[in-house]
């Protein structure tokens, strides 16, 4: 039988979401995060791509856009299920 590891010695996940404000699928997106959050813990970064021109030149087509560990994870919509499952598994959504 393996070691039971701590809960503090398992990094916590890093989610990043770049959005802008009256973006309906932003706030969708968002609100998915902060429900999956409830059930499993992660740090959370925002980004307004509008504020800067590098981010906003490239994500303009594609938020919100989720990144998980620094990798992005998803464009647009983000299904529920599948950010808690590649949130807590690793793999693809």
């Amino acid at each position: 039988m393996r070691p039971r590891m701590e809960a503090q010695s398992i990094p916590r996940r890093v989610v990043e979401i770049y959005s802008k404000p009256d973006c309906s699928l932003c706030e969708v997106a968002l609100a998915v995060l902060n429900s999956v959050r409830k059930r499993v813990p992660f740090d959370l970064v925002e980004h307004d791509v509008r504020k800067d021109a590098v981010l906003a030149e490239r994500w303009r087509y594609d938020i919100p856009v989720v990144c998980i560990d620094g990798e992005v994870a998803f464009l647009g919509r983000v299904p529920e299920d599948a950010f808690e499952r590649r949130l807590t598994r690793g793999g693809p959504g």
